[in-house]
């Protein structure tokens, strides 16, 4: 495939943590490795200077540029913390930053942001789409808008969903073709403990990850390791993420008498690999997922799950994939689901290493984006014979 210039517009990217955000970085970074000419199109925000390095050390490293336009605000939507870039002239904006490119490629649509704007304005030859967003019974933003976005995605050449829950939630207010291909995983990063390598000492780690959305539900989590205290068990919950509920959440860990059990981590990037890698279990409550990207993070890990049971966890725990699911909003059953990865070591090690090795063969990043680039080419290919047919019947003419 010949090398293309693609803009990859999106309301989510570093230094905004999530799943949308490493979607668009990884997928960012394989594009540019096998040759193409990849544009981050995102918000201005946070500090200009140290957002600024962050983009050139994305240049540096992984190859892709990073455009930003207007200022990105935070807005409380789908029981989650969404963003919305505003700013004087943005449709102008989001038009001058993706001209010229062969590929636009929209992530986190259905909303009306970045992503949404630019398919009014995109003349690129292949504007595809990737949706990431889950709800259920409905929404009442689509109740409003829905005509307004039909009719913006019916620029879009190909709609991809990052699972069959989108689609589930979607596709009753934007009827249609869709393609499914999975959020990836960087299975380089996200690896076992080496053979050289052990936990550090001290009790069991149970892992955390997530922002403190009313639906990633730490709460349960909480409540699950007072109950793991009430039965002399010894651990360590390890918290990896942040938001505006954080006191909220500090003060139940007091009240639970949990304070000096709880690790609070804030929110990490970098580091975050090896905390899975340490981890003796990975605790997934959320009860509302369109995905499971942490959950890709842990088995990619080698590291034990056990998830509340939603339909987006389910995307990922099936077929070979292992892991242990308990009722949405139950702390007992979650207590229960811990303890018995907690008291097998051997389970424990066999389901990391069947885990590791299922998400190798379905969800590695490289796997992932030959699926992506597929899709542009078939866009591309389909197009070519009538823009040649076109060239022809002006002689050739431009």
């Amino acid at each position: 495939m010949r090398p293309l210039s693609i803009a990859m517009v999106t309301e989510y990217a570093y230094p905004i943590l999530g799943g949308v955000s490493e979607h668009v970085h990884f997928l960012s970074r394989e594009l540019a490795q096998r040759g193409h000419d990849v544009t981050v199109v995102t918000g201005n925000i946070g500090d200009a200077g140290e957002v600024a390095e962050l983009d050139r050390e994305a240049h540096r490293l992984h190859g892709y540029r990073t455009t930003r336009i207007g200022r990105s605000i935070p807005v409380v939507a789908n029981g989650s913390i969404a963003r919305l870039t505003v700013g004087l002239g943005i449709k102008h904006q989001i038009a001058r930053a993706v001209r010229g490119m062969d590929v636009v490629h929209a992530q986190g649509l259905a909303s009306p942001t970045l992503p949404m704007g630019v398919l009014r304005v995109s003349t690129a030859p292949c504007t595809v789409g990737t949706f990431h967003t889950y709800f259920d019974e409905g929404h009442w933003l689509y109740d409003r808008i829905g005509t307004y976005v039909r009719n913006s995605l019916a620029r879009l050449d190909r709609r991809i969903a990052v699972s069959e829950a989108c689609i589930e939630a979607l596709g009753g207010y934007f009827p249609g073709d869709w393609d499914v291909v999975p959020n990836g995983i960087d299975c380089s990063l996200y690896r076992p403990l080496a053979a050289d390598e052990a936990r550090p000492p001290g009790p069991p780690r149970i892992l955390f990850v997530g922002r403190f959305d009313p639906r990633n539900a730490l709460g349960d989590l909480l409540e699950a390791a007072a109950l793991l205290m009430a039965e002399g068990r010894d651990f360590t919950v390890q918290v990896i993420g942040d938001g505006p509920a954080r006191p909220v959440y500090e003060r139940k860990a007091k009240s639970l008498g949990l304070w000096d059990r709880v690790e609070w981590l804030g929110l990490l990037n970098e580091e975050r690999p090896r905390f899975y890698r340490e981890a003796d279990v990975m605790a997934a409550p959320c009860v509302l997922a369109s995905f499971g990207v942490v959950l890709l993070e842990a088995l990619a890990s080698g590291t034990p799950v056990v998830a509340a049971d939603n339909v987006g966890f389910r995307q990922v725990i099936r077929g070979d994939v292992p892991g242990r699911f308990v009722p949405p909003h139950d702390p007992a059953a979650l207590a229960r689901g811990i303890a018995e990865v907690l008291d097998d070591p051997a389970r424990a090690e066999d389901i990391g290493r069947r885990g590791r090795i299922a998400v190798e063969e379905e969800f590695d990043w490289p796997r992932v984006t030959d699926r992506i680039e597929a899709i542009y080419n078939e866009v591309l290919t389909a197009k070519r014979p009538r823009a040649a047919r076109q060239s022809a019947a002006t002689g050739g003419t431009e």
